[in-house]
């Protein structure tokens, strides 16, 4: 054996053993790379030990490592039927035809550890020592090779099934099993002496075929980035590689033939070089063009297309708006004569957007009994009219198939109904939410495998958006809810407030309006106050005030009618007993939720400046900014209304009386406000009917 086919066998060992450690690092816990996995480590120990052995010193070790690599023989057809198995999902018949080829590796292994598969070693052949074979080895030969036959026919057909890049995933994989296997069965011959050049390296067109259906069609979910400058390189020099010993044999067999080369062929080769030069610049740019037009360019658009969707989406906050723009975006990206978005309302899904040349109407409702919803959201993957019309095919070559004829029929129809050449699902969060529907591209092409994983990403990452919008809307209208809400509550709270307020003031008829009419000044100097920086530390401070104004006489509920309705003055104890109403009044409110800082204000509207008051001698900004203005607004209506004890004063004497006391009873900031208000005649003496509380 040459040295080549020799150290083949080590080559194939490490590289064997390279690619699977490779896929199993990518994905620990998927059965499809560890399934691979274990197929490399018995490649890896059969090639390695064959080269051992073809390569050994004595026959004893020799001998060792035969028996070595005839049992991890054994186990490579039944690592490779398990890993096609992961990899197309099959269960069924299938799944326990391999569980008994394993059993059955499992007893060739250790009869491989006998005489009676490999019985002697033999060096007659080319290389010093090979294998005997034993009994048992025909048998052995059978079951291989009938092994590897079972898993041909789940590959082929699964390839008859698929579609789009899972399709080319399988061709690839269907011809380099058949360089492998052609690769084995060139190894038993041997053992029966019969001498045929064993092709047992050709294990390195198989992982070679593998590389690159792992790198172009993501075999196995594989994804590898492959350096530009490394695919520039190889196509580099292949290209003026050729091109050289074309030139350099052309010049032998030109010149002096085949037997030796001199000047002339030399100077072939620097012209043939120099012509390269050349063209490194042209080449340089045709290659990488090449190389980006293989691999990645469609890639990186996608990619782009991707960041560009979801930047989008999530700034989107309305479910209609996403809808549009989704349609816009991918009619715009892909340019198809139809892109629809159906989205799921209750039981069904309604066409909500429709764009391109062949739309449908908006509105068309599909319920979630019908077939084609039911499939898509059961099975949750991609559904092409290309593959419904090739499973109508198969049913009638096969009418066995669980898969009805009579469903197909009526997901093609509804497809059609749509205007659907692809239905893409979008979930989130294992509810689906909508359907993408897609016609045909303008070009004509069809849809690629890269195409539809990346759309399908792109209607999950939708889906997600949509239910954010959804949630986003929801929350509004439930803000709308609580605002709505609150108002009426406002407005009965304002009611039962005037209510009160009437009920205190129907109690002395001196008195009547007085709650409406103080409400009303308090609110005119707090318009004139506006730029207190004290006010904006209040949270709805106006709205609070309002309530204050009309609730700081509530205390009087608790006062006799005697003492409120009395003509002349009051004795000590009855005065004590009128100075209870802000206190009593505070009590009241205290225990209302929101209300403290109105019960403050109550309790403090009869306090003065320089703490001379009641109940608490508060002085200064001690009080309630709320409470000095009520002070000076209810002063001013007790002073221009007629009480039992005295007839009203002019409002001239009423605002000559509160100027004075600015600083000593009011505050001078609220006792400014009110003249800047009265001025503007904002303040003065009218009837007030208490609906006009409520504005």
């Amino acid at each position: 054996m040459t040295s080549f086919g020799t150290w083949g066998f080590f080559v194939t060992a490490f590289i064997s053993l390279g690619m699977g450690l490779f896929v199993y690092a990518k994905n620990r816990q998927g059965n499809i790379h560890q399934a691979w996995l274990r197929l490399s480590l018995a490649t890896f120990l059969w090639s390695l030990s064959t080269g051992l052995m073809v390569r050994a010193s004595s026959s004893l070790w020799a001998f060792g490592w035969a028996r070595i690599a005839q049992a991890a023989f054994s186990f490579i057809p039944a690592f490779f039927l398990q890993f096609n198995l992961a990899l197309l999902n099959v269960n069924g018949r299938y799944e326990k035809a391999g569980r008994w080829i394993l059993r059955l590796a499992c007893v060739f292994a250790v009869l491989g550890m006998t005489p009676l598969v490999v019985s002697d070693l033999q060096t007659e052949l080319p290389f010093q020592f090979y294998p005997v074979a034993g009994p048992f080895y025909g048998v052995f030969a059978s079951w291989f090779v009938g092994s590897f036959l079972v898993s041909f026919w789940v590959l082929l057909k699964a390839y008859r099934a698929k579609m789009g890049a899972k399709r080319n995933q399988l061709k690839y994989l269907i011809l380099a099993s058949i360089v492998g296997l052609g690769s084995f069965l060139t190894m038993f011959p041997l053992a029966f002496h019969i001498s045929i050049p064993p092709i047992g390296q050709g294990l390195l067109i198989f992982y070679a075929l593998v590389s690159y259906t792992i790198v172009r069609w993501r075999l196995m979910d594989v994804s590898i980035v492959v350096k530009n400058t490394l695919i520039y390189a190889s196509l580099y020099s292949i290209l003026v590689g050729f091109f050289v010993v074309v030139v350099v044999f052309f010049g032998q067999w030109f010149f002096y033939g085949p037997q030796a080369l001199d000047k002339r062929v030399l100077w072939m080769c620097l012209v043939a070089l120099s012509i390269v030069t050349g063209l490194v610049r042209p080449l340089d740019a045709w290659l990488t063009w090449l190389t980006d037009r293989i691999l990645f360019q469609q890639k990186f658009e996608w990619q782009q297309t991707l960041k560009q969707a979801s930047k989008g989406m999530t700034k989107v906050t309305s479910a209609d708006r996403l809808l549009k723009l989704m349609a816009h975006f991918i009619g715009m990206r892909v340019r198809v004569t139809h892109v629809g978005l159906l989205h799921r309302s209750s039981d069904y899904f309604t066409l909500k957007v429709s764009r391109g040349r062949d739309r449908r109407p908006v509105g068309i409702a599909v319920s979630r009994e019908n077939p084609l919803v039911s499939w898509l959201e059961e099975k949750k993957e991609v559904l092409t009219a290309d593959e419904v019309q090739y499973w109508l095919r198969s049913e009638k070559l096969f009418p066995h198939r669980t898969v009805l004829k009579r469903t197909l029929a009526e997901i093609k129809i509804e497809m059609e109904h749509l205007g659907a050449v692809v239905c893409i699902p979008a979930f989130s969060k294992s509810q689906m939410l909508g359907i993408l529907v897609l016609g045909e591209k303008l070009s004509g092409d069809p849809y690629s495998r890269e195409d539809l994983d990346v759309l399908s990403t792109l209607a999950n990452e939708g889906a997600i958006a949509l239910e954010n919008a959804n949630l986003y809307g929801e929350l509004y209208q439930r803000m709308h809810q609580i605002e709505d809400l609150y108002q009426r509550e406002h407005s009965l709270f304002i009611h039962t407030a005037i209510a009160l307020a009437a009920a205190v003031d129907a109690r002395d008829p001196y008195t009547h309006g007085h709650t409406e009419r103080c409400t009303q000044y308090a609110m005119t100097i707090s318009d004139e106050m506006e730029s207190q920086p004290e006010m904006s530390r209040i949270p709805r401070f106006k709205e609070m005030l309002k309530i204050a104004a009309l609730l700081h006489d509530i205390g009087k509920i608790g006062v006799p009618d005697e003492i409120l309705r009395k003509k002349g003055g009051l004795t000590p104890k009855e005065s004590k007993k009128m100075q209870e109403h802000p206190l009593v009044g505070a009590i009241i409110l205290q225990p209302i939720k929101g209300m403290e800082e109105v019960a403050k204000a109550v309790k403090a509207h009869q306090e003065q400046y320089d703490g001379k008051g009641y109940p608490d001698n508060l002085r200064g900004t001690e009080i309630p900014l709320m409470a000095r203005i009520i002070a000076v607004a209810d002063t001013f209506d007790a002073m221009t209304t007629d009480r039992p004890y005295r007839k009203h004063f002019p409002e001239s004497v009423a605002v000559k009386e509160i100027e004075t006391c600015s600083g000593t009873q009011f505050d001078p900031v609220v006792v400014q406000a009110f003249l800047r208000a009265y001025q503007k005649g904002r303040i003065t003496l009218r009837p007030v009917e208490a609906e006009s509380m409520l504005g």
